[in-house]
């Protein structure tokens, strides 16, 4: 009876998982639709997915957030961020501060495409300025980690327009913007004065070992593949240590599996333990940043308190 008990427990577990149930928070369409698609990338699936999440992001709140767009924090074109506060927050309190750098093959893509994430995280009690960068090929390596830094520099020299803690600040990115992220924390910013930041939170990240580049992200390294090794993220994971956050979706493709893996290995030899590190089950690449702000919490909560562990406040 007792092992009869204990089957049935496990099987019903298995129809009703806490990932599935996140996933399937918003509704079982979404999820298989976002299935469907495997770990492919293309335009097809980027139109598909953002398709499904369109009318959860139209129809999610955005109260108790204040946005002020185009923020300039360098001279270049797209150099602009957007800023999201929380609205609602005590006189004179201090919170952390979100840096995010989107996604787009570093060609593309724009700090619009992510406004649910700036709303999301604002609604948690952190500012968040989401940031545009220069596109390559007018950008080459290293500038996506420049622009990163010259926006946390923007944050830190200007306290009196946001309610950021400067001496707490969190660098991320998805896809390209995670690259820019890491070069950011791990190479430009490298023994420098201390500019505030407490940790990386990397999602999807695509050239950790640039090594190993698909041939589309060439337009951002170059040709030249002797200098590869001195771009690659993996070599430079000691030169500062920040504590770190990785995150990739279970449908993700190959190649960001196998970039994630190596970046895994890195920090393990750095640190000899794994770091902080979450598959988002049933999520691809673009769905893995599109479900912030749903129903489905399958990475907001982790990030969440990934930041209140490390934020030194």
């Amino acid at each position: 009876m007792r092992l009869l008990y204990w089957s049935l427990l496990i099987g019903v577990a298995g129809i009703i998982s806490p990932a599935h149930a996140q996933m399937s928070a918003n509704s079982p369409s979404v999820a298989e639709g976002v299935r469907a698609f495997g770990d492919r990338l293309g335009p097809d699936v980027v139109k598909g997915v953002t398709e499904l999440y369109k009318p959860l992001h139209e129809a999610a709140s955005k109260e108790g957030v204040t946005v002020t767009k185009d923020i300039a924090y360098g001279s270049g074109e797209r150099q602009k961020l957007d800023l999201y506060v929380p609205s609602n927050l005590p006189a004179g309190a201090k919170v952390p501060v979100l840096v995010f750098a989107h996604g787009g093959g570093f060609v593309r893509g724009d700090k619009k495409d992510v406004a649910h994430f700036g709303v999301y995280f604002a609604q948690h009690g952190i500012v968040t300025a989401l940031i545009n960068y220069t596109y390559a090929p007018q950008a080459s390596f290293p500038s996506g980690g420049e622009d990163v830094g010259k926006a946390v520099a923007w944050l830190r020299e200007h306290p009196e327009a946001h309610p950021g803690n400067v001496g707490s600040i969190f660098v991320s990115g998805n896809s390209a913007g995670a690259t820019h992220a890491a070069t950011y924390g791990f190479l430009t910013s490298a023994g420098k004065p201390d500019d505030g930041v407490r940790g990386l939170i990397l999602i999807s990240i695509p050239t950790a070992d640039a090594e190993d580049l698909a041939q589309q992200d060439k337009v951002y390294y170059g040709e030249d593949a002797s200098k590869y090794p001195g771009m690659s993220i993996i070599h430079h994971v000691a030169d500062r240590k920040l504590p770190i956050f990785l995150a990739v979706g279970e449908n993700d493709m190959p190649s960001i599996q196998r970039q994630n893996k190596r970046l895994v290995d890195a920090l393990f030899a750095r640190d000899c333990k794994l770091p902080n590190y979450k598959t988002a089950l049933g999520h691809n690449h673009i769905s893995i940043i599109e479900h912030f702000g749903t129903a489905d919490e399958s990475l907001g909560p982790d990030i969440l308190e990934f930041i209140r562990e490390n934020a030194g406040t």
